[in-house]
């Protein structure tokens, strides 16, 4: 594979584009795409090579920045004694597991779990010495852990013990020279060793405390059950404000910087039975091996794009002498329609099922190596589905069919962008970061917003931005289903980082019912519904069923016939259409009304499709029925806002793949034209 990502998905015309890549020497190209299916039903691929941004790369072999860890500056000192102590839940010990580290004069050391037994490890003159403590770490449990450096920087005491020990800790001492810090660097990791690159700890970190000077073992089994006096630093692990550093107790003391994106969790050891003291402040930072914030790959490339470059899809292409990879970008423009791509789409997909060693952070469907769900994911690494190649192969079972290729990602939404280019009216492209940051300020000169094939993933400013195009009086074009379903959040100063926290719904995996609070943003994870914002009120519609059997059809209502709204299927001939183009016009994941649940407007349903076999089924939340039920359905409806807006769902992840084909053959695509022309005749 080639080793490369942008440090932005999207710009604007004018803008550049940066390039980061790892022993990659090739050539870069520009593309524009159009669509990106080869499948012989549409129209094939449609991409033409750019007359700017040419030019070669060399890029030479980097680390990879993976793994988490926790850090403070300037608190050890050369001659100083110290007593580090923390509580630690690991996750996973199957490979050496880092606690905390620091430089000597000499070199490192650091406390590790080495097969799961403590170990005092120790760098100097290029070796590396083991010194075994006999104490053995358990997975998932709470351990009382650290170390206790004496003043002369030569002897070293490691303690540790579970939760619950009755009597005081393990403790471990070692006459060592040359274990305490140096005095040119004060600097304390935890998770990760000093002076190796990566994070090297699975599991959750709290209660850390720094005393400057040295504990004797009555003061220790009082600080493991919460008495003694306060340490000299000390941090809180519950205060997310700054959701990159755990700020200090008291003044004086450094922020603990977090690097990697770890997990903020709530998860904490219980209290102390006999006294009811809590033995952590707050939360933990729950550190994986194989987080990613940024691969911190160096700067390959420096694309200008020119001032006249139209809005759309384009790639870079880098082609080396093995193989080619494209890169995809968004020039995002202002136009009367826009299509808003679901990049967030792309991101939570990222990988899925790929080796992290080979592409490196994991995807918001997928777990980490400690088995934990993967909340956190960046844009900043190379990903799978950046790709107009992207599809989704299913493995079978859970209603889909065994091998089944599902196109929901760039490729559908490539379709859509077909479609509007095809109609002449003349679109431009937004990406959800840049209705993120910009609110509803974004879609001010936006008469039609067309939501692609997936858009799953929503925050709170991106809903608020939709209600506030719906207040104005906008139009909206929803081509897809199962959308603005997960509550999502961006981190507020590195916006390729987002969070996804499961809990109920239809889900791959899930938080504890605890540790739903955002590090993000102050929202709880889970679905959109439940938050109180259905996106049955945005959208009219809201995700009810899935599978991938027989292509599905939709039947018209008795409504559609009416003079109201015959004019939408003007064209159209037969009560059923939708079985045409490169995907049926319902099916893989669809929406339906719920009566419920509030609605944009008077609503009314064209169109309905129902699976009529088994291989559909209904979501959790709507009780997870198998097809033929009242539930699995999907419902292509119109509803008239307030403002005197239209919003039209055609409720389906696949609906957008019958828009590439044109002519007679191609009622669904005539029924969402119609639409389009009416709601351009009527814009505000």
């Amino acid at each position: 594979m080639v080793d490369a990502y942008l440090m932005s998905m999207a710009v604007r015309s004018g803008d550049s584009l940066a390039l980061h890549a790892n022993d990659v020497q090739g050539v870069v190209s520009v593309r524009q795409w159009q669509h990106s299916d080869p499948d012989p039903r549409g129209p094939g691929v449609l991409v033409k090579d750019c007359d700017w941004g040419r030019t070669e790369v060399r890029a030479g072999s980097t680390p990879t920045q993976m793994g988490s860890w926790l850090q403070a500056e300037g608190l050890l000192a050369g001659g100083t004694p110290f007593t580090f102590s923390a509580w630690l839940r690991p996750t996973d010990l199957s490979a050496d597991s880092v606690i905390c580290s620091w430089l000597t004069p000499v070199g490192a050391v650091a406390l590790v779990a080495v097969g799961g037994e403590l170990t005092l490890r120790r760098w100097r003159d290029d070796r590396v010495d083991d010194l075994a403590t006999g104490q053995r770490l358990r997975e998932r449990a709470w351990h009382f852990v650290g170390a206790v450096v004496d003043a002369s920087g030569d002897g070293i005491t490691l303690f540790s013990a579970p939760w619950g020990r009755t009597g005081g800790p393990f403790v471990r001492e070692f006459v060592v020279e040359h274990v305490g810090p140096r005095d040119d660097d004060g600097c304390l990791m935890v998770g990760r060793a000093v002076g190796v690159a990566n994070g090297a700890f699975d599991g959750n970190v709290g209660g850390a405390r720094l005393h400057l000077r040295s504990l004797d073992i009555v003061e220790l089994m009082d600080l493991m059950n919460g008495l003694g006096d306060a340490a000299d630093h000390e941090w809180q692990f519950d205060d997310r404000s700054d959701p990159d550093s755990a700020p200090p107790v008291a003044a004086g003391t450094p922020a603990l910087t977090l690097f990697g994106a770890p997990a903020w969790s709530t998860l904490i050891p219980p209290p102390v039975e006999s006294t009811g003291r809590p033995l952590v402040l707050g939360g933990s930072i729950h550190l994986h091996r194989d987080d990613v914030d940024d691969c911190e790959w160096p700067l390959a490339a420096t694309i200008e794009v020119p001032a006249d470059a139209p809005s759309g899809f384009y790639s870079l292409r880098i082609t080396t002498a093995d193989e080619e990879r494209d890169l995809p970008f968004l020039v995002m423009g202002s136009a009367r329609v826009t299509l808003l791509v679901p990049t967030l789409t792309w991101q939570a997909y990222g990988n899925l099922g790929r080796s992290p060693e080979q592409w490196p952070g994991r995807s918001h469907y997928s777990l980490h190596s400690d088995g934990s769900p993967v909340l956190v994911t960046s844009s900043r690494r190379p990903c799978d589905t950046f790709s107009p190649h992207a599809r989704l192969q299913v493995e079978g079972g859970d209603g889909f069919a065994d091998g089944a290729v599902v196109t929901h990602l760039m490729m559908a939404d490539l379709y859509a962008w077909h479609w509007l280019v095809s109609e002449g009216v003349h679109p431009a492209v937004l990406d959800d970061r840049e209705l993120h940051h910009a609110g509803a300020e974004a879609l001010s000169d936006v008469d039609v917003l067309v939501l692609s094939a997936h858009p799953e993933y929503w925050t709170t400013q991106m809903l608020d931005a939709l209600q506030g195009h719906l207040d104005r009086g906008g139009h909206v074009i929803y081509l897809g289903g199962n959308g603005l379903y997960w509550v999502t959040s961006l981190h507020p100063t590195k916006p390729h980082l987002m969070e996804v926290r499961r809990w109920g719904g239809s889900q791959t995996s899930s938080v504890d019912e605890f540790d739903r609070a955002h590090q993000f943003e102050s929202v709880t994870g889970g679905l959109w519904v439940e938050a109180g914002r259905p996106p049955n009120e945005s959208v009219s519609v809201a995700f009810t069923g899935f599978g991938a059997g027989d292509s599905l059809e939709f039947e018209r209502s008795e409504m559609s016939y009416t003079p109201e709204w015959s004019w939408v299927f003007d064209g159209v001939e037969g009560p059923r259409f939708g079985a045409e183009g490169i995907n049926a016009g319902a099916g893989n994941e669809f929406d339906r009304v719920d009566p419920t649940l509030p609605t944009p407007g008077r609503l009314t349903i064209l169109a309905t499709a129902r699976p009529r076999t088994s291989d559909h089924f209904g979501v959790l939340e709507y009780g997870r029925s198998r097809a033929p039920h009242p539930v699995v359905a999907a419902d292509m409806v119109m509803a008239e806002t307030g403002a005197g807006g239209l919003v039209f769902s055609t409720s389906s992840v696949t609906a957008s793949g019958c828009l590439v084909v044109e002519g007679p053959d191609a009622p669904l695509r005539r029924v969402v034209s119609n639409v389009l022309r009416r709601m351009l005749d009527s814009a505000r």
